[in-house]
């Protein structure tokens, strides 16, 4: 029942093709350290001000190739429309470039990865305007066979762009906690805490959970909420996306 849910919940915002070859069985995506050859089709939305109608929806297109089970390299491409009472625009937003490296010492499993946004933004409300370093480190601790859980840090800074946007300087402190299931599913708490390094002082702590469903050994689907928690720098009310995972490509 499960999967019929949520099958006709993404399938309903976003019909795609189901094909790929298969391999073998895993759940990408879930552990961070967990890489395979994908396409997914992102659905999402950021709700800014929820009472003064201020949003942003986004279909992001997302392709990632591993070179091997430990290094993978991928591109995200938005296509968003910003809302605001008085204006709306829509085109494409920031692209994103990314590599990962993942290494496993005594049952512990490290990573670097490396990403950046490109100021590819055809409205300024659509993107920093801003060419954004987002380098991280992280670890994940197995604790038994169907649950992990992984710490991490980024940081968002912006090098070079339109000198007239505002600087972007700020951290992620990220704990993941995962639960895979035996029967193909998994779900995950995954609570954020961010530094803005611009404007000192100011700092906020966001909330997603993710519940997701491999479809079959190929395709896999995920719902993701979160909100805003607390904190004096508020990026966001509320955010919820979905997700198609093509595998094995």
């Amino acid at each position: 029942m499960l999967k019929q849910i949520m099958l006709v919940a993404v399938l309903g915002v976003c019909a795609v093709p189901c094909f790929g070859q298969i391999q073998k069985f895993c759940i990408p995506g879930v552990a961070p350290t967990r890489n395979v050859t994908s396409l997914e089709f992102s659905p999402s939305i950021a709700v800014t001000d929820n009472k003064g109608g201020v949003s942003t929806t986004s279909m992001t297109s997302k392709m990632y190739y591993a070179f091997t089970p430990d290094y993978n390299i991928g591109i995200e491409v938005p296509l968003s429309r910003f809302e605001a009472p008085d204006s709306s625009v829509n085109g494409l937003g920031d692209i994103l470039l990314a590599a990962e490296a993942v290494h496993s010492v005594h049952y512990i499993d490290w990573g670097v990865k490396l990403e950046s946004t490109l100021p590819t933004a055809s409205d300024d409300m659509l993107g920093t305007g801003k060419w954004v370093l987002m380098p991280s480190v992280f670890a994940l601790v197995p604790v038994n066979e169907n649950f992990f859980v992984s710490f991490g840090y980024k940081q968002y800074v912006s090098v070079a762009g339109d000198g007239g946007r505002s600087n972007v300087n700020y951290a992620r402190f990220r704990a993941l906690i995962s639960y895979m299931a035996d029967s193909q599913w998994w779900v995950t708490f995954d609570p954020q805490y961010y530094m803005n390094y611009e404007e000192s002082g100011q700092a906020e702590l966001v909330w997603e959970s993710e519940i997701g469903v491999m479809v079959n050994p190929g395709t896999a689907l995920y719902m993701k909420p979160g909100a805003h928690l607390g904190g004096n720098w508020k990026t966001r009310e509320w955010t919820f996306s979905m997700g198609f995972k093509i595998l094995y490509l």
